[in-house]
């Protein structure tokens, strides 16, 4: 008997990869930082945390230079920017541009550029930035702190050291809590500006701007009240090396509390649903967002 039948060949159903809820859940980190944990991945992750350190280096030293042009008599600049105000707007604009200008090609190249150990613990609580790189990027930031300051100090030597290194200080009418209030205050509106920045795309072009634009508006009209650092490597170096170490603490502390709050608020906030994981879901370009 031959059968009736033949046997047939399907070819294997094409099926699409199931995608990720949208939101801030489940953006990922982007660049280096997010590849998995390989020895063939390790020199790139530690690339880009030189790159961090690099980054970090350069704004203090800025920073530091533009307090020595700016804050002394001698200076060329004394004569344009001969009152207080004055030359705070131009310290908040400078740090503004560069904050603007460090994270435009960050996002784009899908690199560091977060400047800002506050904000990398943030990202990571956001779950945009995978948790293994908080600690190299923390070191990094810290690193390029000290080593801004101390190349400024190389640089400029004498005006350098009479400008206290550009270290921050609050107010004599604030008190401990009211700067603390006031520092882990200001982070906490720029991270939940990042947090609704990644919850919709649409603004991730703007996202630069938004941030110096914020950051600018932080030194401007908190940096006679409470400093206006919102940042620990922003007052980690300047403190050190110029002595100034009686609230370092304070800076160093009231930042990472409103990252945390931040990152709280944004998940009561977050739908259900959305949870994720960074190494598990679509990049996303705040991953790279840089704070002063």
């Amino acid at each position: 008997m031959t059968p009736d039948t033949r046997e047939t060949r399907r070819a294997p159903r094409r099926t699409k990869p199931s995608t990720p809820a949208a939101g801030p859940a489940s953006a990922r980190a982007t660049g280096p930082a997010a590849a998995p944990d390989t020895p063939e991945t390790r020199p790139l992750r530690l690339r880009t945390a030189l790159y961090e350190c690099a980054l970090t280096t350069g704004t203090l030293f800025a920073v530091v230079t533009a307090a020595r042009w700016m804050g002394l008599p001698d200076s060329p600049l004394a004569s344009v920017l001969s009152t207080p105000e004055s030359r705070l707007a131009a310290m908040a604009l400078m740090v503004g541009m560069i904050v603007t200008a460090v994270l435009g090609p960050a996002m784009r190249r899908g690199t560091a550029g977060h400047l800002n150990p506050a904000v990398t613990l943030a990202l990571w609580l956001l779950r945009v930035f995978p948790g293994r790189a908080v600690a190299p990027f923390v070191a990094a930031q810290l690193t390029g702190s000290l080593a801004g300051v101390a190349l400024a100090r190389l640089v400029w030597g004498d005006p350098a050291t009479r400008v206290g290194y550009a270290a921050l200080a609050p107010s004599p009418d604030w008190g401990t809590g009211a700067v603390f209030l006031a520092e882990a205050g200001c982070m906490t509106a720029i991270m939940l500006i990042v947090a609704i920045a990644i919850a919709r795309p649409r603004l991730a072009g703007f996202l630069p701007l938004l941030i110096g634009a914020s950051v600018a508006a932080v030194i401007y009209c908190f940096g006679p009240l409470s400093g206006g650092g919102v940042n620990p490597a922003r007052q980690l170096g300047p403190a050190l090396l110029s002595g100034r170490t009686d609230l370092l603490w304070l800076y160093l502390t009231a930042p990472v509390a409103g990252a945390l709050l931040a990152a709280g608020i944004s998940a009561a906030l977050r739908p259900p649903g959305t949870h994720g994981t960074p190494e598990a879901a679509p990049a996303s370009p705040a991953a790279d967002v840089p704070v002063r």
